[in-house]
């Protein structure tokens, strides 16, 4: 089954395909349900030779394709099997960052994209603006409290202040405010995180450092997988904002002077955090490439509007298209309205 697995994890399409049909195959001749039974019921054996293989990468450079596959073709329940072989692929990265790079990013993606899959929440489960944490409606009486009070403090700033803005404070502090409630201990960031959003904040450092490669190849893997990290780490929002803070200088570097290709993926990797992260970038965004991004458009406009039809399959084109259609949604999840 290993090498089956091997061979499924290839990058020449015929020798995968031929392997992906020996699979099943396999699970037809041995009475398994389906790939994802072989792969789980046998997951003992397959992780105990990936581990002792990722020992020995000079002579089984292949183990990492096993594992790809495995994530591919399974569910959560193969997670808490695979923990420590990722610990071991994230610390073989560690010490091998030029050599197996391109091969641990494959493996890193298949990783990110099976816990989007397996624990990645929905859109429509994400709770708009109006709402707050707990996706709880605010109430009249609050909506009222902040109409006056805001209607008020304007009065004040303007020096209008008279006796009955004193009544109207006086009948707004009627309605006793809600009691701030104790900070719980998941606020705080002493919650542990689960296990696949430590492996999601993991792979998220290990990604950080690996921005500045020398190979485009290497950087546009590298923000397909933050792209991934981002989403995952999106319910545990105490981790994700220090994460982007630290990961923000390395993507500013790549939106504002790499090849188009890698500012286009880039672009696209920024749009996932203001999503996630709101108006905690909104200050960095306006001054560190809201500017750059404005003066490209603007300098790209009179070629764009002499170009004819062949214009529009250059990558000039892609990028100019993918900033005007993102920039809106962009603004208002970063609440730049003002």
């Amino acid at each position: 089954l290993y090498p089956v697995l091997e061979k499924a994890g290839d990058k020449t399409l015929l020798i995968s395909e031929t392997a992906m049909g020996t699979l099943v195959d396999i699970c037809e001749a041995c009475g398994y349900d389906s790939m994802q039974c072989l792969i789980n019921e046998n997951s003992d054996y397959l992780v105990n030779g990936i581990s002792l293989n990722l020992r020995q990468l000079a002579h089984q450079p292949h183990a990492s394709r096993v594992l790809d596959t495995m994530l591919r073709h399974s569910d959560a329940s193969l997670l808490p099997l695979v923990e420590d072989v990722i610990q071991d692929v994230l610390s073989a990265l560690d010490q091998s960052y030029d050599s197996q790079v391109s091969t641990f990013l494959r493996v890193l993606y298949s990783l990110m994209a099976a816990l989007v899959r397996w624990f990645g929440t929905p859109c429509s489960e994400e709770g708009p603006r109006g709402q707050d944490a707990e996706g709880q409606v605010l109430s009249s009486q609050e909506m009222e409290r902040f109409f006056l009070d805001y209607v008020r403090q304007k009065r004040i700033a303007e020096g209008n202040v008279s006796d009955s803005d004193d009544e109207e404070a006086g009948r707004y502090h009627l309605v006793p405010p809600a009691e701030p409630q104790a900070p719980t201990a998941e606020a705080e960031g002493e919650v542990p995180l689960p296990s696949h959003a430590q492996l999601a904040k993991d792979v998220l450092e290990r990604c950080i450092h690996l921005l500045s490669h020398g190979s485009l190849r290497v950087r546009l893997k590298v923000l397909d997988v933050l792209e991934l990290c981002v989403t995952v780490l999106h319910p545990h929002g105490n981790h994700l904002l220090p994460m982007a803070h630290r990961l923000w200088p390395a993507l500013v570097s790549r939106l504002t002077s790499d090849d188009p290709l890698a500012v286009l993926r880039a672009f696209k990797v920024l749009c996932t955090l203001a999503q996630k992260c709101g108006d905690f970038l909104r200050q960095r965004f306006s001054k560190d490439v809201l500017p750059k991004l404005a003066s490209s458009l603007l300098s790209q406009a009179p070629a764009s509007a002499r170009a004819g039809p062949v214009y529009s399959h250059t990558l000039a084109f892609k990028l100019q298209l993918a900033v005007l259609q993102g920039l809106g949604s962009l603004c208002e999840n970063l609440d730049m309205g003002e």
